[in-house]
């Protein structure tokens, strides 16, 4: 029996498995996450969307809401973004001065961003009179409750591409009787659902600066991983004699769902950038594994620029961190993660 792709995508993960994952990525994100205020902060976008927020260990969400920014944050794995807000909106929360980005709102209704909000005469200088620390986070708000804003979408940031070939693998993998058969089959899914496509929530030409922070790099990935998985659960893992032959079909299906996941994500960005926009893109270009000093080239980004500079040019004058690389330390391996700032062709 095959797990539904729903289920894959959105596992029965509690809040104390997104505070142990946000606690250990902290540190590895921080230079990321001071990439994206730099660019945040010298092109001043009023309305920015980031898409693969995840649990916003990159995004400097406080600097966006200090500077009245609109946001969008997009995530197909249902909760992680809600949780991740919740972890970002305070800071020295065990501290005897906290200090609530929504409660010091100027210029607009705290109420919009968190329905606890009460001020009063007797309110602290950080925090408005409802805020209560955390038991169980140092910088978080037991009283929160979010409002309307910032906007927060559970979908697929490829158009809708990744959603349908998951959503119709089981039926292809019904009734498969090699691996061989299962490539197949996956491959010819793989280029059938090309064409359905699915918009985010997010109004054409309404976004000023756009980030995919790593999602492209996980496009390689991811359905990959759910295919494999499944193809084992019914078929058992690939014997060592025929792992020579299937490595065609395997590449073959890697590199069609990872280019047409590129494609349907451009096609997303070109729609909802606002005339003079700018897209930053973070993905690794080298990687080492753990125990190791040696650096392997990311073969398959490497495709992936080539198919972002056909629709996009570089905006190299308005990144200063172009060229520098940041150094990304994970559980289990090491990586060098590039950023890109881009414009769309067509403008």
């Amino acid at each position: 029996m095959i797990t539904s792709w729903e289920a894959y995508l959105n596992p029965q993960t509690g809040p104390d498995d997104c505070r142990d994952y946000r606690r250990r990525g902290e540190s590895s994100f921080q230079s990321q996450r001071a990439c994206i205020q730099r660019i945040f902060a010298a092109r001043k976008p009023k309305v920015v969307a980031c898409l693969g927020a995840g649990i916003l260990n990159d995004i400097p969400y406080q600097s966006f809401v200090e500077a009245n920014a609109t946001v969008h944050l997009v995530d197909w794995v249902k909760g992680v973004t809600d949780f991740g807000l919740t972890q970002s909106i305070v800071q020295g929360g065990q501290s005897d001065s906290p200090q609530c980005v929504y409660c010091r709102l100027v210029g607009r209704d705290p109420h919009d961003f968190c329905r606890s909000y009460h001020q009063s005469a007797q309110s602290r200088g950080g925090v408005c009179d409802a805020f209560t620390v955390s038991p169980d986070v140092s910088n978080a708000c037991s009283a929160f409750q979010k409002g309307r804003l910032p906007y927060i979408h559970q979908q697929d940031i490829t158009s809708g591409y990744a959603n349908a070939f998951g959503a119709g693998l089981a039926d292809e993998l019904h009734g498969i009787a090699s691996w061989r058969q299962a490539f197949k089959r996956a491959i010819a899914l793989a280029n059938r659902v090309k064409t359905r496509r699915r918009k985010l929530a997010i109004a054409d030409k309404s976004v000023d600066l756009a980030i995919s922070s790593m999602v492209i790099s996980q496009f390689e990935h991811e359905p990959y991983d759910y295919f494999s998985r499944q193809a084992a659960t019914l078929l058992g893992a690939p014997l060592e004699q025929d792992e020579k032959h299937l490595r065609s079909p395997m590449e073959k299906l890697r590199s069609t769902l990872l280019d047409n996941q590129i494609q349907g994500h451009c096609d997303e960005i070109e729609r909802i950038l606002a005339t003079g926009g700018r897209w930053l893109v973070a993905f690794e270009i080298f990687h080492c594994y753990a125990g190791q000093d040696r650096w392997y080239l990311v073969e398959q980004m490497h495709g992936a620029l080539r198919a972002l500079a056909r629709r996009f040019y570089f905006d190299v004058d308005g990144n200063p961190d172009l060229l520098a690389g940041i150094k990304f330390e994970g559980d289990h391996s090491r990586s060098m993660v590039y950023h890109l700032l881009m414009m769309p062709k067509e403008q």
